[in-house]
This record gives structure tokens, sequence and C-alpha cells, in this order.
């Protein structure tokens, strides 16, 4: 070993930091622009296909004839459409908490460039996402179904507001989850904050959507969970599934990555011996 080898008396030795794995893409402001990009990209995307799965399977359940037919007495219809509704709204809604929360989770884990956490969270968001958006369902649709007439005029989007809350709001909660767990894996306040953002996310979303129906569509029945146009339709999912994503984003965190490369660099620096 060479004089200019050995460490100078009582400095300690400088350790070369340890790399801690991919770097993610919120380390700068161009990376964290891209991201974002791509979170709202699949959020649309989500959006856009689940209101295709929708649309396809739009009122796939039906009453029986026998009681779709007795005009005279509608009490048999009465009693099969609540459960019509509650699985029609199963169907849809569960296909959008279900392709949301896969989309959610894949940009997660691509916001981290990690292919493992990326398919975990999209799995975990999927299965989440499906179960958060089909079982409000078999609650909110019958109860909306029983009192479908009391305010005939729609004068009230109180009502109405929270019925389109309910049955989405969980969809937002699960989709930020599985984004948390795709950039974070499951450290428990980073899995609150994410899923705090999605569920906000999908509260707005659905605020904006009431309002825009009320004043933009006044007869496209936007009160109902099915509205009566397939415009308004998609109009819903996207409101839902865009807020969410845009939550997501808003649930980014800069990576201190520069910060501790700079650090580690002065530090190296401070402890060099002198020459």
């Amino acid at each position: 070993m060479t004089s200019q080898d050995a460490p100078s008396p009582g400095v300690d030795p400088v350790v070369p930091p340890q790399s801690q794995g991919p770097e993610p893409w919120t380390a700068g402001v161009g990376a964290k622009i891209q991201i974002s990009i791509l979170v709202l990209v699949l959020a649309m995307l989500a959006g856009v296909a689940a209101w295709l799965v929708g649309e396809y399977t739009l009122d796939y359940f039906k009453p029986s004839e026998a009681a779709a037919e007795n005009y005279r007495n509608p009490k048999a219809l009465n009693l099969e459409m609540p459960g019509v509704k509650s699985r029609n709204g199963a169907l849809a809604f569960g296909a959008l908490g279900g392709l949301l929360g896969l989309a959610m989770g894949l940009a997660g884990g691509l916001s981290r460039r990690s292919s493992h956490w990326a398919l975990m969270a999209a799995m975990v968001g999927l299965i989440l996402g499906t179960a958060a958006g089909a079982l409000p369902s078999f609650a909110v649709m019958p109860w909306q179904w029983r009192h479908r007439n009391d305010d005939p005029s729609t004068a009230n989007l109180v009502m109405p507001l929270l019925v389109h809350l309910g049955l989405w709001s969980g969809v937002g909660l699960t989709a930020g989850l599985a984004f948390g767990i795709g950039s974070g894996g499951f450290k428990p306040s980073r899995l609150f904050e994410t899923a705090l953002a999605g569920l906000v996310g999908a509260m707005v979303g659905t605020f904006l959507f009431e309002m825009a129906g009320a004043f933009l569509f006044p007869l496209a029945m936007t009160a109902d969970p099915f509205s009566s146009t397939p415009g308004t339709r998609l109009l819903a999912r996207l409101c839902v599934a865009g807020f969410v994503g845009l939550g997501a984003i808003r649930s980014l965190v800069p990576e201190p990555a520069r910060d501790d490369r700079l650090t580690r660099t002065q530090d190296k620096g401070a402890h060099s011996p002198d020459r």
C-alpha cells in the first residue's frame, strides 16, 4: 500500500454507498412529469375500459317476463327490481373498481421501475377494486330503488350525490391503496396517504359529475345510478377515474435521491484526507 492509499490517522474510511435498487422516476422534475402523465393516462384508459364493459353489460340482468308484463299489479316487479338493480350495479361498478385498481397498481409499480411491485399491486388492485366496486351495490341500489320517487323533479341533489358516493368512494380508496402498494410497498403510512388520496379523488370526481349532469345534461337522468345516455355514463367513469388518478399524482412525494447523492459527495469530501 502506498503512502497515498493509507488513510490518515483518526479519519474513518469512506465506505461506498450500497445501491438501493432502481431509482424512482420521481427523483427529478422531468421524471415527475413523466410518471404523472403515465398515471393519468392509465386511469383514463381504465375509465374508458370500464365504460365499454358497462355498455356491453347494460341491463344484463332483467326481471322475469311475468313480473315485467303484469302492468295491473306491479307488486311482483317491485319485489324483483331491487335484486336486478343490485346485480347490474355490481357488474358495472365492479368492473370500474377492478380495472381502475389494476391500472393504479400498475402505475404505482412503474413509478419505482419495479415489474415485481407493478404486477403485485395490479393484482391486489384488481381483486380489492372489484370487491369495493361490486359490494356497495347490494346495499345502495335497493335503497335507491325504493326511494326513486321521493324527488321526481330531482330538485335536491344531495340524495343522488350520496347514492353515487356510496357506489364509487370505495373504488377510489382501493385504487389509491393499490397505487400505494406499487409505489411504496406495504408501508402503513404510505398506504394511508395514497388510499386517502384515492378516496378524496373519487369524491371530488363524483361531486363534479353530479354538478355537470345537473346543469349540462338535465334530461340525461344523471341523478340515477345509471344515467340514460352513453355519453353521460362515460363522463361518470372518467370523472371518477380521472380524479383518482390526480389524487395519486398528488400523493407522489419527490424522492430525495439527488439530495442524498449530494450529501454523500459532500460527506466524502469532508472525510477525505488532506493531500
